[in-house]
This record gives C-alpha cells, structure tokens and sequence, in this order.
C-alpha cells in the first residue's frame, strides 16, 4: 500500500512537471512567435516604406520631365501667332501628360506635394488657355487685316493720288484764269473732279479711323492676354520651388 502510494505520487509529480514544462515550451513559442511576426511586421514596413519611396521618386521625377518638356515646347514656340511658331497643340499634349503624372503624385502622396504638383499642371493648362486665346483673337483680326490691306490702304493711295492730281490741274486752271481773265473750257469737269476725289479722300480717312477702333480694341485685348500670361509664369516660380522642397523633403524622410 505504502508503495502504490509512492508511486501515485511520483506519476502526479511528473504529470506535473509534463505539464509545467510543456507550459513553459508553449510560452517561449509564442514569444519566439510574436518576435518572428515582429521581425516580419517591421521588414514588411520597411519594404513597404521602401516601396513607395521609390514609386514617389519615380513619380516625382516623371513629372519634372513632363514639367520640363512643357517650358521647352513655350522657350520654342514664343508668342502665339509668331511666324514659323508650331502652334499650341504640342504644349496642349505634354501640358495633358503633365495632369496625368500629377494625378499619379495625387495616389502616392503626400498631400503637400499633390497640391503643389496639381498647381504646377494647372498653371500649364492656363498658359494653353490663354495661348488659345490669343491665337484665336489674332485670327478673328485676319479678315480685318486683308481688308487694310487690299481696301483701305489702296483706297487711300488712290485717293492722295486723285487729290494731288487734281490739285495740280486745280493750280494750272487757276494760272490760265490769272491769264486769260475768264473761265477756260473744262474748268466744271475738273471742279467735279476734285469734288470726287474730296470725297474719295474722305470715305478713305472713315475707313481708316474705324479700321484704327478695330485695331486699338485688337491689340487691348491681346495686351490683357499677355499680362495675364507673363502673370501666370511669374506665378509658377514660387509654386515650383514649393513642390520640389515638399518632394525633396519626403524623399529625405523616408530615406531615414
């Protein structure tokens, strides 16, 4: 008897240690456990960390190129209208470009570089605006412009010509009257005459006058335009200068 309890007590106390020892292996597995998932946890931070850095370099630096293909195509063109000018449709498409890889900064981040890079893009857009514009201003003055050119500018010459003519036979009709003390023949033909080409003259002169209104309100509005653009421009230089210290500074904090 004295020895079955012996033994019964022996089984408890290994039963006992079993189950104490098979705590302590359960408990240092899972603290192994949490450090492993730990490690993992951080390495997944730091790749993912790593990762969107270099997806924001890329994105930045994408959109700087797009940034620096739309100043070359405007160092190119010049003023709108320029003889030999390609137009506005090239910087019309990078100007596109440029929106979409702004759009990418937008999904990447962070804030202060989105809005910065959307300024920059929307203030291309409105140079394409405003080149537009001013292209268009100058076209809509084209049928103005032939008139001058082949109306008023001829009628005036050939009215200065009319009135000098005249005017000439006008002196010699005079000098025969000094003469002759009487009216030589033809002297009411050559009266009409230079009431003709007065009036000629002056239909010339209206003709002027109203395509000079024309031309001063033109050349208002394209002035307008003008300060608007170089507004514009001016503007972009501090907008630029923020987005690439917001981009450089994210940069430099995920490189830490």
């Amino acid at each position: 008897m004295k020895e079955l309890v012996l033994a019964l007590v022996a089984a408890v106390f290994g039963l006992a240690g079993t189950v104490v020892g098979a705590r302590a292996a359960k408990k240092g597995a899972l603290i192994s456990a949490e450090v492993t998932l730990r490690q993992v946890r951080d390495q997944a931070d730091v790749d993912q960390a790593h990762w969107l850095r270099q997806q924001r370099l890329q994105a930045y630096e994408g959109f700087l190129a797009a940034w620096d293909e739309c100043l070359r195509i405007v160092a190119s063109v010049g003023l709108p209208g320029n003889s030999g000018s390609p137009g506005i449709n090239p910087l019309k498409e990078a100007a596109g470009r440029m929106a979409e890889r702004a759009r990418r900064i937008d999904i990447l981040g962070p804030a202060e570089v989105a809005r910065a890079a959307e300024e920059l893009a929307d203030s291309i857009r409105r140079d394409v605006d405003l080149a537009t514009k001013l292209m268009e201003l100058a076209e809509s003055q084209r049928p103005a412009a032939e008139r001058i050119i082949s109306g008023t500018v001829p009628a005036m010459e050939s009215a200065v010509e009319a009135m000098v003519e005249t005017s000439r036979q006008m002196q010699e009709l005079t000098e025969e009257v000094i003469e002759d003390a009487g009216v030589p023949p033809g002297a009411d033909a050559m009266f009409e005459a230079f009431e003709r080409a007065e009036e000629l003259a002056n239909a010339a002169i209206a003709q002027a006058h109203e395509d000079n209104d024309e031309f001063a309100a033109f050349f208002d509005q394209a002035a307008a335009i003008l300060a608007e653009l170089k507004s514009n421009q001016e503007a972009r230089e501090g907008i630029r200068e923020r987005f690439t210290t917001a981009a450089r500074h994210t940069l430099d904090s995920a490189a830490l």
